[in-house]
């Protein structure tokens, strides 16, 4: 009797708690809209701490490094010290980099409206000479080639000129947004600066609210996954930089030898896309290609040539000895990884995806080891406990 009452007790709590939990999600779903809509209202107003602790994470290791080689000559000034040349670093870096592309991109970008129609006659000249003795090509190509001329000059005249005008108004009338972004930044350095120098005090207190929450055992394990995380992030991410930034001033510097139009613009392209893992490449060829292809078709058969080893030496000798195998993924993994949240979250995406699936790996693997783990143990015991029976039937 007592025991059907315990068993209609847990049966009663358990229907409560699916309906609760039925109730609560049907609500979510129906609030989707206001939900998102507090989410978007959080992220804006927290957006400068956003910024400010994507600065600190990527400079954390600069600062470390500085620090470790100061405190034996200055220990007093050491820690205050890498923050400040670090942080100067970054930004001499970033504003040299700004002011090597920006002009260049603007340049590139106008050198190639002017010159589309210049520039598809050459090709078609140019494909006309090995094809000339073909009377459906050459007659095809002609014609492509006059479509093409005027539909690219209207959608110039029609479509680009009054995008440009436009975002120019909307520049200048929406010169508050662009107040928020400036004023974002500024205080993201500020939240950084407060980051860097007490990001030794954040992290034994954080080390204190887990171990104040949960119990040892739990508290170990959620510490030991924060560690791995923060190397799986800070090696994946500061890597493929360092990497993107040296396969970018190789093409730059190959692209001067070699002669081919667009060096500033298509290094950007190139080392911008190397960041992402495995598309990466192609991503950032295949428009670079194009845009060479309209002005020198012959520079661009180069520059493709020129890509592939480019890439064969990145993904099999410079990335492999920046990163080494951080992520301990397979290439499917990698590939699912970025398909997902790729798709899921575009760019950024695609960026961080790789090492976020490689957390969750380590989180699924960890888990199944404790079960299987587990699982011995139960059939340890109940193989005992057999044995233990057949012993007492014999006596």
């Amino acid at each position: 009797m007592k025991d059907d009452k315990h068993f209609s007790n847990q049966l009663t709590w358990a229907l409560f708690k699916a309906a609760a939990l039925s109730i609560l999600l049907f609500f979510l779903i129906s609030r989707l809209d206001v939900i998102r809509a507090g989410a978007d209202k959080v992220i804006g107003v927290l957006m400068p701490f956003i910024i400010g602790g994507v600065i600190a994470y990527l400079l954390k290791p600069m600062c470390n490094f500085f620090e470790r080689h100061l405190k034996p000559k200055l220990p007093r000034q050491a820690h205050a010290l890498s923050v400040v040349v670090s942080l100067v670093l970054a930004v001499l870096a970033v504003g040299a980099l700004l002011l090597m592309v920006i002009p260049s991109l603007f340049q590139s970008i106008y050198a190639i409206a002017q010159m589309i129609p210049d520039s598809l006659q050459n090709a078609s000249d140019w494909l006309l000479i090995y094809f000339g003795d073909n009377e459906v090509l050459s007659n095809y190509i002609s014609e492509l080639t006059g479509e093409l001329s005027t539909t690219l000059t209207g959608w110039l005249s029609g479509n680009v000129l009054p995008g440009l005008q436009a975002l120019i108004g909307s520049v200048v009338t929406g010169v508050g947004s662009l107040i928020t972004i400036c004023k974002n930044f500024i205080i993201g350095i500020i939240v950084a600066i407060y980051l860097l120098m007490g990001r030794k005090k954040f992290a034994e207190q954080g080390k204190k609210l887990v171990r104040s929450i949960f119990k040892k055992k739990w508290a170990d394990a959620i510490l030991e996954e924060v560690s791995f995380a923060d190397k799986m992030f800070g090696g994946f991410i500061g890597g493929r930089i360092y990497d993107s930034l040296i396969i970018g001033a190789i093409c730059f510097a190959s692209m001067l030898i070699l002669g081919i139009p667009y060096p500033g613009l298509v290094s950007v392209i190139v080392g911008v896309t190397n960041i992402i893992p495995f598309f990466g490449p192609f991503i950032g060829a295949v428009p670079s290609f194009l845009l060479i292809l309209i002005v020198k078709p012959v520079k661009a058969l180069i520059f493709l040539v020129f890509v592939v080893i480019l890439q064969q030496f990145d993904g099999n000798i410079l990335g492999p000895r920046i990163l080494g195998n951080v992520t301990g993924l397979s290439s499917f993994w990698v590939l699912f990884s970025i398909l997902f949240f790729g798709g899921m979250f575009g760019f950024i995406g695609m960026l961080i995806g790789v090492p976020v699936f490689a957390v969750i790996y380590d989180v699924v693997r960890r888990l199944v080891n404790k079960g299987l783990e587990y699982r011995e143990r139960q059939e340890a015991v109940g193989c005992e406990e057999d044995f233990n029976i057949k012993q007492e039937d014999k006596t």
